[in-house]
Formats: structure tokens, C-alpha cells, sequence
């Protein structure tokens, strides 16, 4: 690299309007370095502990994506600085900084750069950190959202070719089980095949609800239900649990009806309860569904309420966020965020009360039709 082609330490930018006298102890702190492509200048969640000026070349921000791969943020060439966020704010490197191509780059004491500030008139120093302490939250929020827009393409992605893969096999799934009705005249069999049918149908609605929700749309086919019958269904598709010796569910709700699709409600209880039966463990637990009308509010409120070990403080406040899961291997995180959203494609809403070692209620409340 060319000295035509790198910024002398102080005609940097960066040291523009400084005096000189106050200038000398941020260039004896400064230290210099040419650095060759793909050098990492300082990893995601590292001290924040110097500022870095770029003399020449390229500088790349990325954020580490959940599968270990990154997302690529932002860049700064010659002329800029970064790393100044967390000095000021003491908090940790939000990205990682890495070298595009060879650069030359400076790096400035923090500790300087604080010892600096501290000796300019005025509340300066009080002023920036707030400031940049501002612009800090506003590019967090931005990342994570351009985080989440990356890993709902994914996810759309992932469920399309999982809906077109998974086409075939369905259709002859349910074929195979019209085909046994009509040859075994036996009203166990017929169940049985009913059952199946069922099954790959629900299968095939899940797929199309991840498919909806990675797009941030929620179709409805709205029908008046009955939230008895709905209940019914549940507990003929998932007869299991309720033959299980070590598992009881109780199911008490009134004759209410409102205005909704039988397979997304039915998506709902079944992710309530699956969860619920996965937190048991092998000792198992006490599920109860129950609920009751609200006439002033034209409302029904419905509560699934366990008695398990209730949901770890960790994801509390995140709960329906998407990815966000705790404890499990193949959880995905969306199954929440999913049961959210058609709660409230419904016009309803949901909520939860959890105590730890106690159980979890959630409270659904839906507009009866």
C-alpha cells in the first residue's frame, strides 16, 4: 500500500478541529497497523476498549446469525472511525468489525479518548453519551430488525420447498387411507383412517400457517364455531394424551360461539398443550381447559392453565417473540409467535400468568360471534 494512498495519522479527519496541544495524547496512545483481508479488528461482544481510524482500505460491521454464519450490517472506508459507541457508552461490541481487502488502521486508547472529553468546556462529555447513547438503541432495534427480515426469508423459504417435498407423499398418505376404508368394513379401521386423514390434513395447515406467518400474513376463513365442538376435535385427534395414565386433561368450557378457522384454533390448543405435556417431563402433569362468557364485553374467555414447572424467567418477557425458545433441541422458537398471531387475526387476545414450580395459565379472550 502507497503512501499516496494512506491518511497520515493526523491529517485524519477524526483530528480535524482539535488543537494540537490537546491532540498529542491521543496520537502517543494511537498504535498503527496494516492489516490483510478477513483480519478481525474485534469480535461481537468484546470490551469496548479503543476507537479504530481507518488510514486506508475498508472496514466491514457484521452481526453473527443464529446458524454461526453473518449477516453483513454496514461498512466505513478510509477517512471514517467507528468503535466510538461503546467506548463512550461502556457497553460491549453490538458487531464485529472486519477487514474487506487490505487496510491500514489506527487504534486510539479509550481510556484517551475519555481523558479528552473530560477536559473540553461544558457538559460535552454528558451531552455525547446521551446522544450516541440514542443512536446506539436506533441501530439496535434496526439490526435486529433486519436480523429478523433475514431469518422469516429463510423460514419462508425453508417451508415452501418442505410444502412442495411433501406434496406427494401427503396425497398418497390419504390416498392409501380411502383405498383401507373401502376394502376393511370395520368401524375401527374407518376411525383409524378418518384419523390419518386428519393428521396429514393438519400437517399440511401448519406448514401453510409457517408459510404465512414468515410472509406477516394471517388468511382466515371465517365460520361460526363452536367452542365445545372445537374442543371435541382436539380431543379426537389427540386421543393419546388423553388415554395417558400419566397425563390428565379435564376440558370444561361453555356453549359459546364465535367467528374464526377450525384448524388455526385448533393449532392454537394443540400448541398450549403440546407444550405444556414436553415441560411434564416423564412424571407428567394436570392440564385443564376451561372458561367462561363475559356479556359486557362480548367476550369468552377461555384459560389452559398446567401445573408444570412454569415458563423460565429467561424468555418471560419474549415469550411470543419469534425464536425464542429455552430448553429445547428441537424446538424452533415460532410456535408461540404463531398461536399469537391468529389469536389475534381473530380479534383476540392472549396472555399468561406463570409462577415457577407452580404452572402457567394463559388467557385467551375471543369477541363471540
Amino acid at each position: 500500500m502507497t503512501a499516496s494512498t494512506t491518511i497520515a495519522l493526523p491529517k485524519h479527519p477524526f483530528f480535524a478541529n482539535i488543537e494540537q496541544a490537546r491532540l498529542r495524547p491521543l496520537l502517543e496512545s494511537a498504535r498503527t497497523a496494516q492489516l490483510t483481508a478477513g483480519s478481525v479488528v474485534f469480535e461481537e461482544g468484546t470490551a469496548s476498549d479503543a476507537i479504530y481510524l481507518i488510514l486506508a482500505g475498508r472496514v466491514a460491521f457484521r452481526k453473527r446469525l443464529v446458524n454461526g454464519d453473518y449477516l453483513t450490517v454496514s461498512y466505513s472506508g478510509k477517512g471514517d472511525h467507528f468503535g466510538e459507541v461503546g467506548v463512550l457508552t461502556g457497553e460491549r461490541r453490538s458487531l464485529r468489525a472486519e477487514v474487506d481487502g487490505d487496510a491500514t488502521i489506527a487504534k486510539v486508547s479509550g481510556s484517551a479518548l475519555r481523558d479528552f472529553l473530560h477536559t473540553l468546556p461544558g457538559p460535552v462529555d454528558t451531552l455525547l453519551q446521551s446522544v450516541i447513547k440514542h443512536l446506539h438503541e436506533t441501530t439496535r432495534h434496526y439490526v435486529e430488525d433486519i436480523l429478523h427480515r433475514e431469518k422469516m426469508a429463510v423460514v419462508g423459504a425453508m417451508v415452501n420447498s418442505i410444502i412442495h417435498d411433501f406434496k406427494n407423499p401427503f396425497c398418497l398418505i390419504s390416498m392409501s387411507a380411502q383405498i383401507l376404508r373401502q376394502r376393511v368394513s370395520s368401524p375401527d379401521a374407518a376411525r383409524m383412517c378418518d384419523n390419518i386423514e386428519h393428521q396429514v390434513e393438519r400437517m399440511v395447515e401448519m406448514a401453510r400457517e409457517l408459510a404465512e406467518f414468515s410472509r406477516g400474513e394471517t388468511h382466515l376463513n371465517k365460520v361460526r364455531l363452536s367452542l365445545r365442538d372445537i374442543l371435541a376435535d382436539f380431543k379426537s385427534l389427540n386421543h393419546p394424551y388423553f388415554d395417558s395414565e400419566k397425563i390428565r386433561i379435564h376440558m370444561d368450557v361453555p356453549p359459546a360461539e364465535f367467528m374464526g378457522e377450525r384448524g388455526k384454533m385448533l393449532r392454537v390448543f394443540q400448541n398450549l398443550v403440546g407444550n405444556a405435556i414436553d415441560a411434564f417431563g416423564e412424571d407428567g402433569g394436570k392440564i385443564e381447559i376451561t372458561g367462561e362468557i363475559i356479556p359486557k364485553e362480548r367476550l369468552v374467555e377461555i384459560r389452559v392453565r398446567d401445573n408444570g414447572k412454569g415458563i423460565p424467567e429467561e424468555i418471560r418477557d419474549r415469550f411470543f417473540d419469534p425464536f425464542v425458545t429455552f430448553g429445547k433441541r428441537e424446538g424452533t422458537g415460532l410456535g408461540s409467535a404463531i398461536v399469537k398471531s391468529i389469536v389475534e387475526s381473530h380479534g383476540g387476545r392472549i396472555a399468561f400468568k406463570t409462577e415457577t414450580n407452580v404452572g402457567t395459565i394463559f388467557f385467551i379472550r375471543l369477541p363471540l360471534a
